[in-house]
């Protein structure tokens, strides 16, 4: 537990000084993918607003990765990618169109959040919202004006369709890493804005997160355990970080591996 809670610790600090520091103010961000969610998400409402946190992927190792809060839109051609449903007071439920949905970065290039605003439901006589991300979809930078190195429509196509020619073929090559990165990410979503919880409200997170995991092997079900039950204890300690925090800079460590692994698949062999 000791060297899990030493690189989880190290992957918080550092992921933290990357993004704050990452980006340049005079030329767009990466274009990204964001990951299937591998089920429905809901979006929690706090204030005017109704978010959720969910995984993503660079598809442009050349830019820089997005500041904090970079708002962004789904790429056209892949609206349907994703599922939104509103969910009426007495049971019943709607089909949304994605656009209703907001996006922005949270954590790099790897976490974003996508959010709707709590007066949209109000007014459409919804008690919530949720979504699911069928397949990896294209999320593009919202251009800025006076923008020197904009994002192209080429550079939009170019992303389009090395996607599209090894995005699955990297998700088949990839799904045990794809599981545990969705997990974790599930928790997440779970999670108080602070603090930790409690062993036994832990031990109901957990289990209501794997519950659609059945893929996953013993040995990374144990291994995710690991990062959840040090991120858990080390939140109610004086100095620790918050939970959220915590498992935040596991899940980003997950997704770098796995943008390595696209960014190698996109590589031709000899």
């Amino acid at each position: 537990m000791r060297s899990v809670g030493r690189r989880v610790r190290y992957l918080v600090v550092a992921f933290a000084t990357t993004f704050l520091s990452a980006g340049n103010a005079h030329a767009a961000p990466q274009i990204v993918a964001a990951l299937p969610t591998g089920g429905e998400a809901e979006l929690v409402c706090a204030g005017d607003t109704c978010s959720a946190e969910f995984s993503a992927i660079c598809l442009q190792q050349s830019r820089t990765p997005p500041l904090p809060l970079t708002s962004y839109v789904l790429h056209g051609p892949d609206r349907g990618a994703i599922t939104v449903t509103g969910h009426r007071k007495d049971g019943g439920t709607v089909a949304l169109a994605p656009g209703v949905l907001r996006f922005a970065s949270l954590r790099g290039h790897s976490a974003f959040r996508v959010s709707a605003p709590a007066s949209y439901l109000k007014s459409h006589g919804l008690a919530r919202l949720t979504l699911r991300i069928e397949r990896l979809a294209m999320l593009v930078p919202v251009s800025q004006d006076g923008d020197p190195e904009p994002q192209t429509a080429s550079d939009e196509a170019q992303a389009f369709r090395e996607l599209k020619i090894t995005g699955a073929y990297w998700t088949k090559m990839n799904p045990e890493n794809l599981a545990m990165a969705r997990l974790t990410n599930r928790i997440i979503n779970r999670l108080p804005a602070k603090g930790s919880v409690s062993s036994a409200v832990g031990d109901v997170l957990w289990q209501q997160g794997a519950a659609t995991e059945k893929g996953l092997s013993e040995d990374s079900l144990a291994f995710n355990r690991s990062y959840f039950d040090y991120c858990r204890e080390n939140a109610l300690t004086p100095s620790g970080f918050s939970m959220r925090r915590c498992l935040g800079g596991a899940h980003d460590w997950f997704i770098k591996d796995l943008n390595v692994n696209y960014w190698k698949s996109l590589k031709p062999t000899s």
